[in-house]
């Protein structure tokens, strides 16, 4: 079967549906941008009226903020509708229809809603790159290059497999929507410096929820702050907790949708 003829009609359909009325769909990217504006307002006049936040001037802190944007906002393009799964679909049984086809349900999920309002967040990833790059120090090489790219890509696939984790929890909860809210919420904080948070915060961010592995290493070797690692070992460390968390996710969605029943309630 060929999965990728299948999923371009999926986006298809999805992209259809959204663009029968473009009004709405402009409506929710501008919204988007509109919110993304002034968060990066509140975080640099906060900055600014500091100076640094430890090694980091604004931005520094600017750049690394629209990396880690440009992952999340990947993984809102792809896996928008496993936050219904997680909230609704699974306590309404309206995934009935999906279990009846003959395609793997995560696939079915994934492929159903391409989410153009996250558009918003990748724009605002890349101009807040290339808007900062102009006042700041980069240390370019092809290694710290090749780093950054993979780490976003990383980064996005390890959001995506941890909405999976979560959201399998709701074929055995009936709803695990607000557990999703508060890991969802977490990850926000890797668009500041690692340095400012506590030790063990540091250590979730980088083995448990390895996103300070996957965006913020490559952005602090960038940048010059962070200057004690090897790129390309630590793109291979970024790879494997990337592909043992995906494994993971993936593995425990299959044995939780074992667990589904059909509610209508």
């Amino acid at each position: 079967m060929n999965y990728l003829k299948l999923y371009k009609e999926y986006v298809k359909r999805s992209l259809y549906s959204k663009l029968v009325y473009k009004f709405n769909a402009l409506i929710g990217i501008f919204g988007f941008l509109i919110g993304q504006v002034f968060s990066i307002l509140g975080i640099y006049f906060i900055v600014q009226a500091n100076g640094k936040l430890l090694d980091w001037d604004v931005y520094q802190i600017l750049f690394l903020y629209g990396a880690t944007n440009i992952s999340i906002g990947i993984d809102h393009l792809f896996s928008d509708r496993l936050w219904t799964v997680s909230y609704w679909e699974v306590k309404d049984g309206k995934l009935d229809t999906l279990f009846l086809r003959p395609l793997p349900l995560l696939f079915q999920v994934l492929a159903s809603e391409f989410q153009t309002e996250a558009l918003g967040e990748i724009i605002v990833g890349i101009g807040l790159m290339i808007f900062s790059s102009f006042y700041i120090n980069l240390t370019v090489t092809f290694g710290n290059i090749f780093f950054l790219i993979i780490g976003l890509i990383c980064g996005a696939i390890i959001i995506t497999s941890l909405k999976i984790l979560i959201a399998s929890f709701a074929f055995i909860f009936k709803r695990s929507g607000p557990l999703l809210q508060i890991i969802y919420n977490f990850i926000g904080y890797t668009k500041y410096p690692l340095k400012i948070f506590p030790y063990f915060i540091r250590i979730i961010f980088c083995f448990v929820v390895p996103l300070g592995i996957a965006i913020y290493f490559p952005v602090g070797i960038l940048l010059n702050v962070e200057t004690l690692y090897n790129p390309y070992y630590l793109a291979l460390i970024a790879i494997g907790f990337t592909l043992l968390l995906a494994t993971l996710s993936i593995f425990i969605w299959s044995k939780c949708i074992k667990r589904y029943e059909s509610t209508g309630s």
